[in-house]
């Protein structure tokens, strides 16, 4: 069997960022960020020149290479018997592309889900779309789908799909039957989000051991 591998994805502004850095910290796991490749973010700045509906096939070109090859790089690592969370996974490829109205069928396509690694569980992280912008409104690092208008559609697409694998949709059948937990984080500490995953992840991963911490900011 390959060395766990948990995915917190969601919207941004929901606080991945901390939940990632927590769960690495209680499970001494290795953290990493999908995208995993430096060029994606200069290669997406001049896709459509920066504009967020500019080029949506180059865009999603991008984020399917991307992820190919990064799934090498998971692979040795759960080989190696490492532990692993990430920031983001193979589903936002489904998430960003329908918000640029591409179906999951063509996603799909260009992705191939089923030749890369399966992920050992899934956390989805929303909240309210502009409680989230608040939040991310002033990070210099942002990147073009990371405005006010984008968020919105990213929220309900999120939802939808969780929803969908929830409904077994045959599309999505790669990210069947692997444990998953969507956590609302608008009204909630970090704490909360903390105690909820830990929750979460003792139901659907019981030989893990995950140590409670604690961890200040939001994100």
């Amino acid at each position: 069997m390959p060395a766990p591998w948990i995915v917190v994805t969601g919207l941004d502004g929901s606080g991945k960022t901390h939940l990632v850095e927590w769960l690495a910290s209680a499970t001494r796991s290795k953290k990493f960020h999908l995208p995993y490749h430096d060029f994606v973010r200069a290669c997406l700045a001049r896709s459509g020149n920066g504009a967020q509906f500019g080029d949506i096939h180059t865009d999603r070109l991008l984020f399917a290479l991307d992820g190919r090859l990064a799934n090498y790089q998971i692979r040795e690592w759960r080989q190696a018997g490492l532990s692993l969370v990430s920031q983001r996974g193979w589903t936002d490829n489904f998430v960003f592309g329908a918000v640029q109205g591409v179906s999951y069928e063509e996603t799909e396509e260009l992705l191939r889900s089923y030749e890369l690694e399966r992920a050992s569980a899934y956390i989805h992280l929303v909240a309210d779309p502009h409680a989230a912008f608040e939040r991310i409104k002033d990070d210099a690092d942002h990147d073009k789908y990371e405005t006010a208008e984008f968020l919105i559609p990213q929220y309900n697409e999120t939802l939808r799909l969780f929803d969908e694998v929830t409904k077994k949709n045959p599309i999505l059948c790669e990210f069947h039957n692997i444990p998953a937990v969507l956590i609302d984080t608008t009204n909630k500490t970090n704490e909360d989000v903390y105690d909820e995953a830990r929750q979460f992840l003792a139901r659907a991963m019981p030989q893990l051991k995950v140590t409670m911490g604690t961890a200040a900011g939001a994100r």
